[in-house]
């Protein structure tokens, strides 16, 4: 009776086995292009201006730039070239990144944070109103990188 126990377990098995072949493996996760594609990434939460100041999670970059705090207009898009604010980030990953508003936001008002390239004067942010030909926002994949939260 054993041997008919353990044959039906195993066969049981060989079964299984044979079903989970069948499933593909899970795909790796995305890993960021080569050196010499942009690439961007930006976590932030909602959260309350504090001191002034907001602060973003987590940010990544192939190269370093800037991340710059835009005011949204009342269709949802970002008031730009003007800003509130942005400091420059080191290439690869910068946590907790503290940006000083240079305005008052009301809670409930919704910012972006939006990554551009460092590509002029090093070190020194240029992308303003009427001189928008250096430091332009980082493009991934035809599209900027970009995070909007919210004021709490």
């Amino acid at each position: 009776m054993r041997m008919f126990a353990f044959a039906g377990l195993a066969a049981l098995a060989l079964g299984v086995s044979a079903c989970a072949s069948g499933t593909k493996p899970a795909a790796p996760p995305p890993s960021p292009p080569a050196s010499s594609q942009p690439w961007g990434e930006i976590v932030v939460a909602d959260q309350a201006v504090r001191r002034g100041s907001v602060t973003i999670r987590h940010i990544e970059l192939t190269n370093g730039g800037w991340v710059v705090i835009h005011e949204m207009d009342d269709q949802g898009k970002p008031v730009a070239p003007g800003n509130i604010g942005y400091r420059a980030v080191r290439k690869g990953d910068n946590n907790n990144v503290v940006i000083r508003l240079t305005k008052r936001v009301q809670k409930g008002a919704k910012l972006m944070a939006m990554l551009h390239d460092d590509t002029g004067k090093m070190g020194t942010y240029e992308f303003a109103p009427g001189a928008t030909n250096e430091d332009k926002p980082t493009v991934v994949n035809g599209a900027p990188v970009t995070k909007v939260f919210t004021i709490q």
